[in-house]
């Protein structure tokens, strides 16, 4: 087996409650790239090793479950060097919970410093998305807990929601505040887009939550662009139906 075989639903998975950092170290795990393009650095690690001689590997946990998110976690090439030449130290249940307090600590982080994000960052994150190829959809708008459940969102995706709902007035008072009436319309159309691009590539539930977070925050690992990037995306879900309808 090998991490090709790691499905871009699992990948989103892992990546999406990570806040694009190392979960042993905290570093960040994508970096800018010369033109200004972010780019991965982080390593999809195996908790559970994949192949004999491989560290921690089971024998008991088949290929498939291998490659599921929950036995895969997100860490910098450093840290990935460094479990994998003490085993005994990161065994699979140490990495495990690494990981879940990892997880922990970026839905804390987040919804700490959403009462402080301003019009600044949402500029950011707006100007950005408007760049963004756009289509059109209709829309029809039905309440925000009726979605969580019609499109299989997990309780922890149903937290993040409840997090952006913190400054998305904030996010629609901007909308709405701007001089260019069709502004909101666009980006609007954006994520619409976007999100037909990600189900088009089988991303469904959780996975594609996360997908259109990284999407709206611009892969962003600055917790308060990635707040402002939330607060935009939970106001489309709410109104403009990004999700199933």
């Amino acid at each position: 087996m090998s991490k090709k075989n790691i499905t871009e639903k699992n990948i989103k998975l892992l990546w999406g409650p990570s806040g694009n950092k190392c979960a042993l170290c905290k570093a960040d795990v994508i970096e800018e790239g010369t033109a200004g393009h972010p780019y991965p650095v982080g390593v999809h690690a195996h908790i559970e090793g994949e192949n004999p001689g491989a560290a921690r590997y089971n024998p008991k946990t088949d290929n498939k479950q291998k490659a599921e998110d929950d036995n895969l976690i997100l860490i910098c090439p450093t840290c990935h060097t460094k479990i994998d030449n003490d085993v005994q130290e990161y065994n699979a249940d140490k990495l495990k919970s690494f990981k879940k307090e990892h997880e922990k600590w970026v839905a804390e982080s987040l919804r700490s410093v959403m009462p402080e994000i301003t019009f600044a960052e949402l500029e950011v994150i707006v100007k950005y998305l408007v760049a963004v190829p756009i289509s059109d959809s209709n829309i029809t708008v039905i309440p925000p807990h009726e979605k969580i459940k019609r499109n299989n969102l997990s309780t922890e995706v149903g937290n993040r929601i409840t997090t952006g709902m913190i400054q998305k007035k904030q996010a629609e008072k901007y909308l709405n505040e701007n001089p260019d009436y069709r502004f909101s319309e666009r980006l609007r159309a954006g994520f619409v887009n976007k999100y037909r691009e990600l189900k088009s590539n089988g991303l469904e539930g959780d996975s594609l939550f996360y997908a259109l977070h990284k999407f709206a925050s611009n892969n962003s690992s600055d917790f308060k662009l990635q707040s402002a990037g939330l607060s935009v995306l939970t106001h489309f879900f709410e109104i403009c139906e990004v999700f199933e309808q």
